[in-house]
Formats: C-alpha cells, structure tokens, sequence
C-alpha cells in the first residue's frame, strides 16, 4: 500500500484536493461583501464586454485590479452566473497550491513530511475554507509565496532565472490584489538581508531583473489602463490602498492581537502544532537549504502578521497569507517529532483540548438557535438582531452530530497524544477534520444564513429580469446587484440614491432597509411591500406624470 501511495503521490494530492475543494461550491450563496461584490464585477464584466475595466453597478471600482475577476468571469462562461462558478476558480487555486507545497516539501524534505504538510493544510479550518470561497487571496497569496520560494531559491545560487520569477510572481500579485505584495517581498527582501548583517546577496544587475519583470508584468495592466483612460483610476487605487492602512476602513477596526487570535483559532490544529516552533531559529539535523526554507517561512509568518496587525483595517482574511507558513511551521515541527529531535509538549495538548472543545460546543450550540433564541432576544437591543433570528434557520435536529462528531475526534486524539501516540493520533484527526469542513460548509452555512442575508437575496432573486432598479437604504450591499440580474443603466442618474428616491424615475424601483433604519428613509413615495427577516422593503412606482411631459409635444 505504502508503495502505490509513493508511486501515485501527486496524482493522490490531485483526487484528494478535488474531493475536498470542489464538492459544495454552490451550496450557499455568495456572502456579503467580498464574495459578492467580486462575483458581480465578472457578471458585469460578461455583460458588457468590457474586461479592461472593472465596474460595480456599471460604475468604475477603483479598488482592485481585474486579475481574479477575469478567472471568475471565463468560469462563469462555461458554467452560468452562479455561486459554483464564482467559486470554482478558488477550487482550482487550492489543488495548484497542495500540488506545489507537496513538490517543494518533496524536494527539500521528504514525501513524509510533503503529506504532513497536506494534511496539515486540509485539516486546519480556515486555511481549507479559503479554497472554497469567492475572495480574491487564494490566489494572491499563492503569487507571493511563490515569490517568496523565488528568492529561497535565488538566496541558495545566485540564478537570475529565480530573480526572472520572482518579479513575474510578484507582477502576478500586483495585477491581482494591489501594490501591499510590493511591501511584502520587499520588507521580507530586508529583514532576510539584516539577518545577513548588511552582506550583499542579490546582485544589483539580478534586483533589476526582477523590478523588471515585476514591473512588465502589472504594466500589462495597470499601463494599459492609464494610457487608454487617463491615470485616474491609479490615484484612486493608490489612494484607497493608503487609506486602508492608515484608518479602520467600513468599520474594520480591530485591536492589535485580532490577527494572532484569528490565527490561534481559525488554524486549528496547525497553530497548536506550530506554536513551538514559531521563533525556533535551527533544527538538529536539517540541511543547510532546509534551514533556508524554514527560515523564509518564519520570515513570511511573522512580516504578514506584525504588518497587518499595524494596519489599521483589520478583516479576517488579511492574515491568510500566513497559513501556508504557519501549517508548513507544523509540518515542520511534526517532521522533528517523527525523527525524535523534538518532543511533544503538554501545552500542545491543553490548548489543543481547549480550543478543539471551544470549536465542537460552539458548531453544536449553533444547530440549537432556534430552541434557545427566545431566552437571548430580552438581552439584544439591536432591532435588526431581534428580527433576524425571528427567522427559522429549517434545523432538522441532527445536524449537532457534526459538532459532536469533532468533540469525540478530539478526545481520541488526547488520548492518543497522552499515550505518546502522536502521529498517529493527529494523522488521523486531520483526515477526519479534512471531510468534515466541507461537510460543516454544506450543512451549518445555508441554515446560518438565514439569519442573516438570506432574506434579502430571496428578494432580489424576484426581481431578476424585470426593467427596474434596485438598491439598498441604511446599509452597504452588493447582493442587489448580483442577485437581481441587474442591467446598464439608461440613465446615470439611476446611480445616485436621491435620484432614485425623490427623483422623476422612469421606471419602478425597490429598495432593501433593514427595519432599524426604516424612521431615518421615511418618503411618502415609498410603498412597503413586505418583510422578512430584518429586512423591510419598499417599492417606489415610476413617475407617470413626467414620463407622459416627456412622450407629449
């Protein structure tokens, strides 16, 4: 059996990425905003034609490059305007990136360690979830860590090939997410030199070279958008990209440790496994280029958390980047352990029963909303909350045996750590873990968000195909867009909410409020016509008396 698993390997890390990745994409809607508002710029791009601009609602969106939205708008080609298509370029990004990390550990380690890592990657929470969202960093990290394995493998020979790739990896990221891939190889570029104390080791004809080519590469882009449209865009890209570190942008300001606590819990198991070996500076009997390795993922880890830890928007996924560091520091770690120069710590194993506990009571209290809702309404003050779980999230009863079945997971593998069992013991929880988060994605998510979007997507999803407009009143959304189909306007007054409702329209419009905002939009104009959830909706009818001083002589 060993031997076909050695044999086959990469055709194995192929099925198993597939059978986790791929299953489940469209299994609940896109979320707000990031899922949809992507998805809709490549529903906008399919429908005008127009892939050199990126637009939402029809309307330059200054604040990211089209790189992603050009996957997702050739997937939704094949497949239809559609969460699984939106979804499925993700999918994709996540078999490519086990394939590479599972080649670079076979290179340098051994095929032990590559599957350690995998299992690690696939069995972890948020660092497989993110290979079956709609978001753009799956790809964007996967540019800068190969970038960043450039410069491991430039740092062991000097080959200006890698210095070539590396600029071509980082114009690849640039094109995809903005100019913060710049800062990242570069601060990395220099704190590996510091660690040199100051010793020359890129030479200045390689760096060029690699500005070179990283600077062809976004130009394709960026260069063609300046010259055929003027640099607008660019200084509002910039802009934006400035603001975004300096202030808690749409609300997203966190305290400092929101990423390491992210981290602690979204990575589990790997940051349990990890933690030891997180500032370790050797290994017994690693090789000078396995050293190198390490130490590059150490350098990736600790640069993309202390900088955006600084930053002052703090969204979840703006730590993803160190995941693959993080479970490659675990892989590592685990590869230590099998070859006795490390020992398993009794530390590990209470935060690993304490987070996994945390984990497992939380997935089951979840399923039982509905039962224990009425206790907590008297203790919410938030009008939209109290209306949200109003709703039935459609629980059937059982779906707690998901959360169960981890907590059972998790007490064998504490007593097979007790024992000493270690690898065993953690091999087979990971493969548990790994089929469970697609399972706990296709059951939890769609009853979960009937708490929350769900009613207001069932709205939009009437009004698909019918010439009206559609917005939202006292929040920011996307889904209006995605979900109703919507159509260029005729009018680009159409794009301003006053215009919409006091404006002569010329034709019916809807509109999304949630019900605590519904005293700050009153407008005798505005007719309800209905409520779900905490959503209130309003209908304003076209304005007949214009529309006939306009066809009259």
């Amino acid at each position: 059996m060993k031997n076909l698993i050695d044999k086959y390997a990469y055709l194995l890390v192929f099925v198993w990425s597939c059978v986790l990745f791929i299953p489940f994409l469209g299994a609940v809607h896109l979320f707000d905003w990031d899922e949809v508002n992507f998805a809709e710029s490549a529903r906008e791009m399919l429908l005008t034609g127009n892939y050199q601009k990126v637009q939402i609602n029809f309307s330059a969106f200054t604040e990211k490059p089209p790189l992603f939205f050009w996957l997702q708008a050739a997937s939704m080609h094949i497949f239809g305007v559609n969460e699984f298509a939106a979804r499925l370029p993700n999918a994709l990004v996540g078999i490519i990136t086990l394939l590479f990390i599972f080649s670079v550990a076979h290179r340098w380690f051994t095929k032990r360690f590559a599957w350690i890592w995998v299992l690690l990657t696939t069995g972890s929470l948020t660092p497989h979830l993110y290979f079956k969202t709609g978001i753009i960093d799956p790809l964007y990290n996967l540019f800068i860590i190969l970038s960043i394995y450039q410069l491991f493998l430039y740092s062991l020979g000097k080959n200006p090939l890698h210095a070539w790739l590396l600029g071509l990896f980082l114009g690849l990221a640039i094109i995809t997410k903005g100019p913060v891939a710049v800062v990242i190889i570069v601060l990395c570029f220099l704190v590996y030199w510091a660690f040199q104390k100051g010793k020359i080791f890129f030479y200045v004809s390689h760096l060029f070279y690699a500005t070179l080519s990283a600077f062809i590469v976004s130009a394709m882009w960026f260069g063609l958008e300046t010259i055929q449209n003027g640099p607008d865009f660019l200084f509002a890209f910039i802009a934006y990209q400035v603001d975004l570190f300096l202030n808690p942008v749409a609300g997203h300001g966190q305290p400092f440790w929101y990423h390491p606590l992210v981290l602690l819990l979204g990575c589990f198991p790997a940051s349990i496994i990890a933690f030891p070996n997180l500032i370790r500076s050797k290994a017994q009997t690693d090789t000078s280029a396995q050293l190198q390795l390490l130490f590059f993922m150490r350098l990736c880890f600790w640069v993309v958390l202390i900088l955006f830890s600084i930053v002052e928007t703090k969204i979840v996924h703006y730590s993803s980047l160190c995941y693959l560091p993080l479970t490659f520091l675990a892989a590592h770690f685990l590869y230590q352990f099998d070859l006795s120069q490390i020992t398993w710590k009794k530390y590990q194993t209470v935060f690993f029963l304490f987070v996994g506990t945390m984990l497992s009571f939380l997935l089951m209290a979840i399923t039982f909303i509905d039962s224990f809702k009425a206790k907590l309404i008297p203790f919410i003050t938030d009008d939209f909350a109290i209306a949200s779980l109003q709703v039935n999230g459609g629980w059937q009863g059982w779906e707690f045996l998901l959360g169960l079945g981890l907590f059972l997971a998790l007490l064998i593998v504490v007593l097979q750590l007790k024992k000493g069992n270690v690898m065993p013991g953690l091999r087979g929880f990971l493969l548990f873990h790994s089929l469970l988060i697609p399972c706990l994605l296709a059951v939890l998510a769609p009853r979960i968000e009937q708490y929350s979007q769900a009613p207001a997507i069932s709205f939009f999803k009437t009004l698909q195909n019918k010439d009206v407009y559609i917005e939202t009143l006292g929040y920011k959304s996307y889904a209006q867009y995605f979900y109703g189909r919507t159509k260029p306007h005729s009018n680009d007054s159409a794009k301003t909410i006053d215009w919409l409702l006091h404006g002569t329209i010329d034709k019916d419009a809807y509109f999304s409020l949630h019900v605590n905002n519904i005293q700050d939009h009153i407008n005798p104009s505005l007719q309800e016509i209905g409520r779900a959830g905490g959503f209130v909706f309003y209908k304003r009818l076209v304005q007949t008396d214009s529309l006939e001083s306009i066809i009259k002589p």
